[in-house]
């Protein structure tokens, strides 16, 4: 199954293509048998609300299972992710999608292996930051619960001391 979402702006006459050649997942639903492949485009971004410069821009297709041998597309859809994995509001989408327009273009044989490079690292850079926010978040954590067994210590040793003094 191949894909070309192609964005146009009249008005500025351009036009960007906003997803891979190819899926880059593809999953059943294991009750109604629908299908729902993705296919995803890397997009640099100077946005707000992408502070390390990538996003991620989705097309997701759904289909009905295979009904005499041919499958029914149902839905399909744009979502736009952040580098936590967070949607982008339609208002921020906006904004980055008009940036895609006016950004280079890439053309020749090569845009297919540049494009799942590119889908490569953004998902290591995602994994990365990931793991960073957790140790982050196991270092907060642990200090916390220092701070708050340190603080039960000196009360238990503050009334163990007014008890001998009396």
């Amino acid at each position: 199954m191949a894909l070309s979402w192609i964005l146009i702006d009249p008005i500025g006459r351009r036009a960007v293509n906003l997803s891979s050649y190819k899926p880059v997942s593809v999953q059943q639903h294991w009750m109604n048998g629908e299908m729902q492949v993705r296919f995803a485009l890397i997009l640099a971004s100077d946005h707000k609300k992408s502070p390390s410069g990538f996003v991620q821009c989705e097309i997701v297709v759904t289909c009905d299972g295979p009904k005499g041998g041919e499958m029914q597309v149902k839905e399909v859809s744009l979502e736009v992710e952040d580098m936590d994995g967070k949607h982008l509001t339609g208002g921020d989408s906006l904004v980055i999608l008009q940036q895609a327009l006016e950004g280079k273009k890439g053309k020749g044989a090569n845009r297919e292996k540049e494009a799942r490079r590119r889908y490569m690292e953004f998902l290591d850079m995602r994994r990365d930051r990931k793991e960073r926010k957790l140790r982050v978040e196991g270092t907060l954590d642990m200090f916390c619960v220092a701070f708050g067994v340190t603080l039960i210590a000196m009360f238990w040793l503050w009334a163990n001391v007014k008890v001998f003094t009396k």
